[in-house]
């Protein structure tokens, strides 16, 4: 008799904790689909560092790290996202003309600010946000910024079909002031979205993004098209910090003249899921 309540209270026990690895696999699985997600309402704080090779005739080695963070406040269905990020641009002593040495400092800072509606499960079946987007001439150095004050409008489109999660970020900026000796700014983003989920927080992605410059001179300097996409993982939940890791790489089928021929990202988030501020 003790031995079937022993057995028992053992199974019991076997059948907690595999039920526990299941809604912690898939609190995983959810929190990497608001990773996913340009415009959900996770607050997060991190850093983004592109490597960038073979740019220039000497195939120079670039580097850009981006401090990034994110913050929200929701009111009912909606929500008030705002993206700030910092770059430190590092150029090397080969890609400097006058060879005084290598170069690194502050870029310049880009500032978005989204009003974002769930519409998943009404007619949409969706989110969409929109907002404005500034870029501000803050480099420390001419040559690691625009030398202009920039603006334009923002959008963005997302579904998550499970285990899918697809959208597209669309923006344009006009310079509106700044350095007269500078060339002004009409920049077109387009930023398509496309990852695909596994059940341990494991999953695919590709986010390359295909910009134009409609004040470049020769129409064959217009676009850069990156191809590419790379694996990335959450990690942690419940009493531990959660954690999501993105590795990525971009060949650039269409660019400029003497830009990078691919890219390497590193993306690493600190996330905070639970401490949006909320207005009922």
């Amino acid at each position: 008799m003790v031995g079937v309540f022993l057995s028992c209270l053992a199974s019991s026990i076997v059948h907690a904790e595999e039920m526990k690895k299941l809604e912690e696999a898939e609190d995983i699985k959810k929190l990497a689909q608001q990773v996913q997600n340009p415009v959900s309402d996770l607050v997060r704080v991190g850093f983004l560092n592109g490597t960038l090779f073979g740019s220039g005739v000497n195939d120079h080695v670039l580097n850009n790290f981006n401090l990034e963070t994110s913050n929200t406040r929701r009111i009912g269905d909606w929500a008030f996202l705002n993206r700030l990020n910092i770059p430190f641009p590092y150029l090397p002593a080969s890609a400097i003309p006058d060879k005084s040495g290598s170069l690194t400092g502050l870029g310049d800072i880009s500032f978005t600010s989204f009003i974002v509606r769930d519409e998943s499960k009404r007619w949409f079946k969706g989110i969409g946000g929109i907002g404005p987007t500034f870029v501000f001439n803050s480099a420390t150095d001419e040559r690691l910024g625009l030398g202009k004050w920039s603006a334009g409008p923002i959008l963005a489109l997302v579904k998550q079909p499970h285990p899918w999660v697809v959208g597209v970020l669309l923006s344009n900026i006009w310079s509106f002031a700044g350095d007269s000796d500078r060339r002004k700014v009409n920049r077109f983003v387009v930023q398509p979205i496309l990852n695909y989920n596994f059940r341990n927080g494991w999953y695919l992605t590709s986010t390359p993004g295909i910009t134009a410059n409609w004040k470049a001179e020769d129409v064959r300097n217009r676009w850069t098209l990156p191809v590419g996409g790379g694996v990335g993982k959450v990690l942690g939940r419940g009493e531990r910090q959660p954690i999501n890791i993105r590795l990525q790489g971009f060949y650039f089928l269409e660019k400029p003249d003497r830009a990078p021929d691919w890219t390497l990202q590193l993306k690493f988030e600190i996330l905070f899921p639970d401490t949006p501020d909320t207005d009922d």
